[in-house]
This record gives C-alpha cells, sequence and structure tokens, in this order.
C-alpha cells in the first residue's frame, strides 16, 4: 500500500509539471498570435498611409516572428516596434521622395542596410528644448523604409531629408561639441555634434563648413550651409538624432511644418 501512494504522489507530481510545461507554452503560442494578428489588422492601415515602405517593413517583421525563437520580453519589443507605424507623427504636407521645380526638393543620402538593432520608431520625448535645424519648405525623404532617389535601391533612411535653398543657414540643434566636421561619398560635407544626454544629432550633404572638431557650439549657432555635396538630388540638410547610439525619428521632436 505504501508504494501505490508513492506511486500517486509521483505520478500527480509529474503531471503537475506537465501542466506548468503546457501552460508556459500556449502562453507563448498566444502571445504569438496576438503579434501575429496585429500586424496583419494594420497592413492595409499601413499601406494606405506611407507606401510600399511600410508594408515591406511589416513583412520583414511578419517573417522574422517564424524564424526566431523570441521569448516573451523580445515579443514585447517586435510588438512595440509595430505600434510605432501606428503612432508615427502626422504628415506635415509634402509626401516623401517630392520631386518638383517649384522650390527646393533635394533628397538623397546613403542608407542602412540592416537597422533592426539599432532603429527604432518608438516615440522620443525631450527634456531639453530643440532648435530646428533649418528652415525648410519641405520634407523629401522621411525616417523609414524607402527607395533611394540616388541609387534606386531599396534601404532604411536613417533621418529626414529637409529641402532647402542652397546656401541656406544649418543650426546647431543643441548645445554640444563637434565630434565630426569631415566630408564622404555619400554624406557629403557633414558635421556629428554630441550632446547631453548621449545625443548625436547629423547634419549632411552642406555646401560649407562653418566649425571644426572640438569646437563647442550653442543651439540654435550656424554650423553649416545647406547645400548638394554626396549622394543628392539637390539642396538639402539630411537631419539625424541619435540617443545612445539609437536612432529615431527627427519629426517627433521638430517641427516639420517650414521646420
Amino acid at each position: 500500500m505504501q508504494n501505490t501512494r508513492e506511486y500517486e504522489i509521483a505520478g500527480r507530481s509529474y503531471n503537475q509539471e506537465e501542466e506548468t510545461v503546457k501552460t508556459y507554452f500556449m502562453g507563448r503560442v498566444i502571445l504569438t498570435q496576438l503579434v501575429v494578428f496585429t500586424i496583419l489588422a494594420l497592413i492595409v492601415f499601413f499601406i494606405s498611409r506611407s507606401g510600399s515602405g511600410s508594408a515591406d517593413r511589416l513583412k520583414e517583421l511578419y517573417k522574422n516572428l517564424f524564424v526566431k525563437d523570441y521569448t516573451a520580453s523580445e515579443m514585447f519589443s517586435k510588438a512595440k516596434d509595430v505600434m510605432g507605424f501606428v503612432f508615427l507623427p502626422q504628415d506635415g504636407g509634402e509626401t516623401e521622395e517630392t520631386t518638383s521645380s517649384d522650390g527646393p526638393y533635394g533628397a538623397g543620402g546613403e542608407d542602412l542596410i540592416s537597422p533592426r538593432d539599432n532603429a527604432s520608431f518608438s516615440p522620443i520625448y525631450l527634456s531639453m528644448p530643440i532648435h530646428k535645424p533649418v528652415v525648410s519648405e519641405r520634407i523629401t525623404s522621411r525616417f523609414g523604409y524607402r527607395i533611394n532617389p540616388v541609387t534606386n535601391e531599396y534601404g532604411f533612411h536613417s533621418g529626414l531629408d529637409l529641402a532647402a535653398d542652397e546656401g541656406a543657414d544649418i543650426c546647431a540643434a543643441f548645445d554640444g561639441v563637434v565630434e565630426k566636421a569631415d566630408k564622404s561619398p555619400a554624406r557629403g560635407n557633414y558635421i556629428f555634434l554630441n550632446s547631453d544626454g548621449n545625443i548625436k544629432t547629423v547634419y549632411c550633404h552642406c555646401s560649407e563648413l562653418l566649425v571644426s572638431e572640438g569646437d563647442e557650439v550653442e543651439a540654435g549657432q550656424v554650423i553649416a550651409k545647406v547645400g548638394s555635396t554626396g549622394q543628392a538630388t539637390g539642396p538639402h540638410l539630411h537631419f539625424e538624432i541619435r540617443i545612445n547610439g539609437i536612432y529615431y525619428n527627427p519629426e517627433w521632436v521638430i517641427d516639420c511644418d517650414g521646420a
């Protein structure tokens, strides 16, 4: 009789462990299904809102859900990225990649090949004010996936292209120290500015640089002039915001309606 009771107790213990495993597994399955359903439900919205770039991003997210075994926290992060698309700042006039002979229309620059780990669509809120980097008539290329207007290749645009007149002032967005003032085939003449809070702002395609590496500048100070150097279809400023090494959409923090 004693052996029988021990067997029953052991049997109950085994069943409890099995039920725990089943509960965990089902929780993972349900979480995955919720994320996938969210993505599918929003595809039509994204296509109507942002064009094929958003749809391609969603396809990539959907595919990645089934090629990796994500933890619950990683699944939550994926869902957060998807929701970031929904709550992107509202368009402020012209659509991306706008080209017109009426006023400035420049765009361009190099794109990231694989931004999964260092770019985010999540909103950002800054505790310090930001100075508008340039007076612009239109946004010619927004943050996110796109067909590069110069190379015609698909990639991830890590900043915002703000069309402006050749020679217009480019101002520092924050107080900071110039990390780099250089030129490259893609960026043209460019500046990297380091500011408090692990914030780095980037200014590309300048016709002229007015500061040098190591210079301390103040928010609103003119640091360069608008140009079309590097990969560009015309005069504009390619402006980036990076926080702790992560690329964020500048539209969250600057007024792009006549920015």
